[in-house]
């Protein structure tokens, strides 16, 4: 028996005093939850009480369902619980009664202590952690599962090479079903009992096992199995393993050695038994309908096993490719014929479930999946192709081409630009492989000029692919001339005007395009076509065509530097301006100077362009009247005919007044030198004739003459030093 308890009265949560209304000999009524504390002056004492009543209550009933809960996880865990601490003992709680609130027991003399929580014993694997963090590691349980699995195995095999001819073959048989089926069933009764590693490790001993059976079986003759065909019996006992561990697979379906050891026994069934049959358009066939069934139930395979499945299916329809590219390309063409249409029939199937799947919004397990199930039987179409005749190589590279075309209009569908980009690439590479593999240019050049078609839809359409499509629509047509001109379809020198106007008209795009990225695409596409051109006139000597080629290009590139703003893109058409006209004035054999000199003058001035009118005139005026004057100065000293000289002194005249009235330094200096050049050599030979006191008389009447005048011509001296210092 329990003493009575003496009735609970509503206490401060902080003095403990009794808040409630005494009446003298009357019963004890509580105090108004508004009322402040008589003793510390809380206010509210009565309602604070009531809260942290229910709090202790909350906290009690908290504490109880943490205790039952260990407990009940106490009695699932596998493995020993450790002895549990000894808790600490709690203070002893007062249950007081109430309808909807429990109140704070009576405080003891001094401050009541806390109730310390209760303390369980520790659960292993419940400790708190990152999940993130924890790590799968090899636990000693499954190390010596697998050493048991691997010794047992290792002893079944001993048995069957070693000592089958000790004992009867009857006695090894029955050994090695019944070491096999306690695996088995060893397997299953670990599954039951939850040991999850033995569960595999058994299943896997018993896998090997079994394959061992079947393949000693005939290997030793049990049974007369040793007469039977090989693929015939590679195929029955593949499927019996398969059907064997699938039947074992849905009795214990927790075990996942049994699921993948059926999938893999599956996977040679069919092939074998197709090769059994004679093979052929069989064995694509065979691949193809075990790469279905592999997909069909890799959804229904438990965690791992189904991205076994998804692997395998994988690896028989690439092995299916392979031998159906195979059977097309050099096998027999009835067989050729079967095994591509197997592989079109496969890869459409395929598509068809990708659009499913697609319309169901689910990935796609490989990116380019389409592009692949499209490019796999487009190499087996291939290869049927080529072998129809001289037609196949056109007829692959142009449908490759329409194709190309195709993926550029349905650009904005996913699975149709796939579809066509991966069949496209194959039967274009194929068709333009076997052209140039059989040397026909002729034919090449076909197929690279129709290939303009997408290039152009692409340049206009695509615009992230601008660029690369402007370069492709200028240098496809570039291409297809010279094959033209290997095959002997265009002569020399169509070629090279055809290759010039396609250099031409890519820097007139490039200056209609300035500041577009396609810009650049055009001006460096240009240079090629021009040396191309250059070279297609040149191998036949005709200099005067190649003269005018590369000035049609020069002439180009000279309004696509002024557009620019680019000096190199000036510097550089105006070479090829000079070079063009020298070409053709080699290839005329004309060797007259200026025809050589007076052109370079022309490009420096105009490359000078606004330096001739601003900025110091030897940068402007310079290099063009020096290439222009010298020349033609040396050779009018050299010659005796009176027309190049008349000519020079009218240009250095003209040079000297249009350098005086500018007040610009080159074209002054210049011209003066060449008619002082000119002048002195005219006059030599005059001087050279005269007798003697004609020169020295003339010395003596110039001496005369310059002590008089000494002091005013030395100030008209210094005047016009400074006066032609003063030119820019």
């Amino acid at each position: 028996m329990t003493a009575p308890t003496a009735p609970w009265v509503l206490r401060c949560p902080v003095c403990s005093t009794p808040v409630a209304d005494a009446v003298p000999g009357g019963p004890t009524h509580p105090a108004h939850p508004g009322a402040p504390c008589r003793t510390c002056g809380l206010p509210a004492a009565a309602h604070a009480g009531m809260v942290v009543g229910r709090i202790g209550v909350t906290l009690t009933e908290l504490s109880r369902d943490r205790d039952a809960l260990l407990a009940t996880l106490r009695t699932h865990a596998t493995a020993p619980v450790p002895a549990p601490a000894p808790a600490v003992a709690p203070s002893p709680v007062p249950a007081p009664v109430v309808h909807s609130w429990a109140p704070p027991p009576p405080p003891g003399p001094g401050p009541r202590p806390p109730v310390p929580p209760v303390q369980g014993p520790p659960v292993p694997g419940l400790a708190a952690q990152d999940p993130r963090s924890v790590r799968r590691r090899i636990s000693p349980q499954q190390v010596l599962v697998g050493l048991g699995s691997l010794l047992v195995v290792a002893a079944a095999l001993v048995l069957v090479a070693v000592a089958w001819t000790r004992f009867g073959i009857g006695f090894q048989a029955a050994v090695m079903g019944t070491a096999t089926a306690a695996a088995a069933a060893g397997s299953g009764w670990a599954a039951r009992r939850g040991l999850r590693a033995t569960e595999e490790g058994l299943a896997a001993t018993a896998t090997a096992l079994l394959l061992i059976d079947v393949c000693a079986a005939r290997a030793l003759g049990l049974l007369g199995l040793d007469a039977v065909d090989g693929l015939l019996y590679g195929a029955l006992a593949t499927a019996l393993v398969a059907v064997l561990t699938a039947g074992l697979a849905r009795t214990t379906p927790t075990t996942l050695v049994w699921p993948a050891a059926a999938l893999l026994a599956a996977q040679p069934v069919l092939p074998l038994l197709s090769g059994y049959l004679g093979g052929g358009a069989s064995t694509v066939a065979a691949l193809l309908v075990i790469g279905a069934a592999d997909v069909a139930v890799a959804g229904r395979l438990p965690r791992w096993t189904g991205e076994v499945a998804r692997v395998l299916a994988g690896t028989a329809a690439a092995l299916a490719v392979l031998r159906g590219t195979e059977l097309a390309w050099v096998g027999g063409v009835p067989d050729g014929v079967a095994a591509t249409a197997l592989l079109v029939v496969g890869a459409a199937g395929a598509v068809v479930v990708v659009v499913r799947w697609a319309g169901r919004g689910l990935e796609v397990p490989f990116r380019f999946v389409a592009g692949v199930l499209a490019a796999a039987p487009s190499l087996a179409v291939a290869g049927l192709v080529l072998r129809s005749g001289p037609v196949g190589g056109p007829v692959l590279g142009l449908t490759g081409v329409v194709l190309a075309t195709t993926l550029v209009l349905v650009r904005r569908s996913p699975l149709q630009r796939e579809l066509a980009g991966g069949a496209g690439a194959v039967l274009l590479l194929a068709g333009l492989g076997e052209l140039v593999v059989t040397d026909r240019p002729a034919a090449v050049a076909l197929v690279l000029l129709a290939g303009v078609a997408p290039a152009a839809l692409t340049a206009v359409l695509v615009a992230p692919a601008r660029s690369t499509a402007t370069a492709a629509v200028l240098a496809l047509p570039g291409l297809a001339t010279l094959c033209a001109r290997a095959g002997d379809v265009l002569p020399a020198t169509t070629a090279g005007l055809l290759l010039a106007a396609l250099a031409a008209l890519a820097l007139g795009l490039a200056t209609l395009r300035h500041g577009q990225p396609e810009e650049w695409a055009a001006a460096l596409t240009a240079p090629g076509l021009a040396l191309a051109a250059a070279g297609t006139g040149a191998s036949i000597g005709a200099w005067g065509q190649v003269g005018a080629q590369l000035g049609v290009v020069g002439a180009a590139g000279l309004a696509y530097g002024l557009v620019s703003g680019r000096t190199v893109v000036r510097w550089t058409a105006l070479a090829d301006l000079v070079l063009a006209g020298w070409t053709a004035l080699a290839g005329a054999a004309i060797t007259t100077p200026e025809a050589y000199s007076l052109p370079l003058a022309a490009a420096l001035l105009a490359a000078a362009g606004p330096r001739l009118l601003r900025g110091p005139s030897w940068a402007g005026w310079g290099p063009g009247l020096l290439v222009g004057f010298a020349p033609s100065g040396l050779a009018a000293v050299a010659d005796d005919g009176p027309l190049r000289v008349v000519l020079v002194l009218a240009a250095g005249v003209v040079a000297v007044v249009a350098g005086a009235l500018t007040h610009r330094q080159a074209p002054f200096l210049v011209g003066a030198g060449a008619l002082a050049v000119l002048g002195t050599v005219e006059l030599a030979p005059v001087v050279s004739r005269l007798d003697s006191w004609v020169p020295l008389g003339a010395a003596g009447l110039l001496l005369l003459v310059v002590g008089a005048t000494y002091e005013r011509r030395r100030q008209q001296a210094r005047e016009a030093v400074a006066w032609v210092g003063q030119m820019s």
